[in-house]
């Protein structure tokens, strides 16, 4: 994969903290375990609780399911709804036993928020305090600063990009990485659908690439049955994170696994997991 011609920030540390006060967890080291959770309060609520018995690293908090929830499938203007998810978001942070990853993925990244550029903006920037760390859609305007405006706030932050429809180019893929490095991201994230072990391959290739081109955590996906060991390959191959659903509460997306199969399998590839 050719290096594109883009300008990046000093060179950063190779590892990434998420989290605040006694709840945290370290990006870039063994492969970490992020279980998404979802929808309204009162199934939101169960998911919580349920992490305690879960071997989870990071909770993601989809808080775009929790919109909806509200407001159904239409565009949503932010003041409209920023102050039921910074109390959601307050709750989540403080009852979940480990540290949390708020995510709104918009519509046009396969999520459920219903949101212009403007509004994303405004309601991740909203909960940047609350939580440990944010997801920012490198796509949107205004993606660059709102990352410095949630490094400000104390989140951490990973850059996204999702294709759903299949595995964009090498070149494409290289510039994707670049623009998140180049914004200041702490850790990399793309998920691309694979429609063939090659489309497979190249998510990994690009990952290992990125990994060493710009010392961050990197986690690169390839989603669907053809990319589903990707998701298991751990951190020899440059993977940051996998992740994998709550039992019972499969299917959030294409070829995940759920906590105890993705365990199972990266105490194999890493060796036996030691609680701390």
């Amino acid at each position: 994969m050719s290096h594109p011609s883009m300008p990046g920030p000093d060179h950063a540390p190779g590892v990434a903290t998420i989290g605040r006060a006694a709840k945290t967890a370290t990006l870039g080291g063994r492969t970490q375990v992020i279980v998404p959770i979802i929808g309204g309060a009162d199934v939101l609520a169960k998911q919580v609780a349920a992490l305690a018995a879960c071997r989870a690293d990071i909770a993601e908090w989809r808080a775009d399911t929790f919109l909806s929830s509200l407001v159904g499938p239409r565009f949503v203007a932010a003041e409209d709804v920023e102050t039921d998810l910074a109390g959601m978001a307050r709750y989540v942070a403080d009852a979940s036993p480990v540290p949390v990853l708020a995510t709104i993925r918009t519509w046009a990244e396969g999520g459920e928020a219903y949101l212009d550029d403007e509004q994303y903006c405004a309601l991740v920037r909203g909960i940047a305090p609350l939580a440990g760390g944010v997801d920012v859609e490198i796509l949107r305007d205004g993606a660059g600063e709102l990352i410095d405006d949630a490094h400000d706030a104390g989140a951490l932050v990973v850059s996204s990009f999702h294709d759903f429809e299949g595995t964009p180019g090498d070149e494409q893929l290289a510039e994707v990485l670049a623009a998140m490095n180049y914004a200041g991201a702490d850790v990399l994230k793309f998920a691309c659908m694979a429609h063939s072990a090659t489309d497979a391959a190249r998510v990994l290739a690009a990952q290992a690439w990125a990994r060493e081109a710009y010392d961050r955590p990197v986690i690169g996906i390839a989603m669907g049955s053809s990319g589903t060991p990707t998701r298991l390959v751990g951190s020899a191959l440059g993977s940051a994170a996998t992740f994998a659903s709550l039992p019972g509460w499969e299917g959030i997306a294409p070829g995940q696994f759920t906590v105890p199969q993705a365990r199972a399998v990266l105490d194999v590839v890493e060796g036996p997991h030691v609680e701390v």
